[in-house]
């Protein structure tokens, strides 16, 4: 599963709705991040996603990085656009960082993650772009406002913990 830890990214952009959850009515946003990452974020995305995107380069392209040593650094099809996933994740937890110290950090829970695209780089990284779905109040629309506005933010996704259902024994009605 997809997971960031105060990674930074752009908050692009950011659109206000109305969920209707029967006769109530809930405030709901749609906020639109992008961020460059390394391409082992991809294995996180699908099996042999990366694989399929990248290659080792070739004798005389690129040196071996000591940072990455051996790795899938050259676009394997530099003439793709760039792809669009179906991949949707829900119960997904949130958090929204100012790359400053004194914003106060904003977190969401149950946020759904969709319309990821990805854009392999030469180099190894990938520009990744997806929305993420989530249920406000007020106060947390106008933070988002401010963090909108600065774009530069750094993005924590948490993905939901794997419950483990077990089914009690079962007892012979004898």
């Amino acid at each position: 599963m997809l997971q960031l830890n105060q990674s930074e990214a752009t908050l692009g952009n950011l659109n206000t709705r109305i969920e209707r959850h029967g006769d109530e009515r809930e405030l709901a946003v749609d906020m639109k991040f992008s961020m460059k990452a390394n391409n082992s974020i991809l294995d996180s995305l699908g099996k042999g996603l990366r694989e399929s995107l990248f290659r080792k380069p070739s004798k005389g392209e690129q040196q071996d990085l000591p940072s990455i040593g051996e790795a899938l650094s050259a676009v394997r099809h530099p003439y793709l656009e760039p792809m669009k996933l179906s991949h949707e994740f829900t119960g997904y937890e949130v958090q929204i960082d100012g790359l400053l110290d004194s914003t106060n950090p904003l977190l969401f829970v149950d946020v759904k993650l969709k319309k990821f695209t990805i854009a392999p780089l030469e180099g190894g990284s990938v520009e990744l772009t997806f929305t993420a779905s989530a249920n406000v109040d007020p106060d947390e629309l106008s933070s988002l406002s401010e963090a909108l506005v600065r774009e530069d933010v750094r993005l924590t996704l948490t993905p939901p913990s794997k419950q483990e259902e077990q089914a009690p024994p079962l007892q012979d009605a004898a």
